[in-house]
């Protein structure tokens, strides 16, 4: 994958933090990177080893964690669409596949 490409996507995703967009898609970054779903796929197969929704996914996850830490009294309902999540029992779901744990129980640890 191109350099640039690379680049330009981190940007997007990360730094700008598109990741909390709740209904970002892969075609979605593609049209705003100017180029097609088939190389952003390949892309975030390639440099993340993963595919881009469980990448969107484990960032918000992340992110939950660090919202959490500083918002301890936040509800789940709150953490949630902070973090992007379309529902809380979405949040609840793919917070414990990708930590193991629910985000209750991991907030007990906090």
């Amino acid at each position: 994958m191109p350099r640039q490409l690379n680049a330009e996507f981190r940007r997007l995703l990360i730094e700008r933090r598109a990741f909390l967009e709740p209904h970002l898609t892969v075609t979605e970054v593609a049209r705003r990177l100017q180029t097609n779903k088939t190389y952003i796929s390949k892309l975030v197969n390639e440099s993340y080893g993963m595919p881009f929704p469980d990448l969107v996914n484990s960032l918000r996850v992340r992110y939950a964690q660090a919202y959490r830490a500083e918002h301890p009294g936040a509800r789940q309902q709150e953490v949630a669409a902070a973090c992007g999540f379309s529902s809380v029992s979405f949040f609840n779901r793919v917070y414990k596949k990708v930590t193991g744990v629910t985000p209750r129980h991991d907030s007990e640890s906090l």
